[in-house]
């Protein structure tokens, strides 16, 4: 099927995900590992020349912007202040955003699709959940926003989530102490 589909992706940027492929994501993550540890043994056998240039992250774009009131835009990630008419306030939604001396000034995009809405509804309501439980030191809260993911849901039954939420409280439990008895 992706390979049917895989016209679809014209922008030679969507290789990193692998086109849509399930564990795109994965491959990119063990792709910049590896490239990671290349770059540390060659630092330990000689001098690796500095990059050139702004990286494709924002935050140097936006602290200049900030700073001379040059103004740059991008997509961000901001609260839902009535940007997105069709999704619950206050959830994050990434919209085009100006920056300049006056800070961050995101865009009303007003509402989306209901079909595109309605899949940003379901990951909004695992992240609310996920959130709760978190907020609230309730393991179930975050269990169920596990068996709420539709990818999660799609690859793995009930118990196998139960137990990969288990292990992921054990993994992280040094991080969590709002989860300790």
């Amino acid at each position: 099927m992706i390979e049917e589909l895989r016209e679809r992706f014209t922008n030679p940027h969507d290789e990193w995900f692998d086109w849509g492929r399930t564990g795109g994501y994965l491959k990119e993550c063990r792709r910049r590992v590896s490239t990671y540890l290349d770059d540390v043994r060659a630092q330990t056998e000689g001098v690796k020349p500095m990059p050139e240039g702004r990286s494709d992250e924002y935050g140097a774009g936006i602290i200049n912007a900030m700073e001379t009131n040059e103004p740059f835009a991008f997509n961000g990630n901001v609260p839902n202040r009535g940007l997105i008419t069709n999704l619950p306030q206050d959830s994050c939604v990434e919209v085009p955003c100006l920056v300049n001396g006056m800070g961050v000034q995101p865009t009303v995009v007003g509402a989306l699709p209901p079909q595109l809405a309605a899949l940003n509804r379901t990951n909004i309501n695992v992240q609310e959940l996920a959130t709760f439980g978190g907020v609230h030191g309730d393991r179930e809260a975050v269990v169920h926003a596990a068996l709420l993911d539709p990818l999660t849901a799609a690859v793995c039954t009930l118990d196998e989530i139960r137990r990969m939420t288990a292990d992921l409280f054990e993994a992280e439990e040094a991080w969590l102490p709002q989860f300790r008895p």
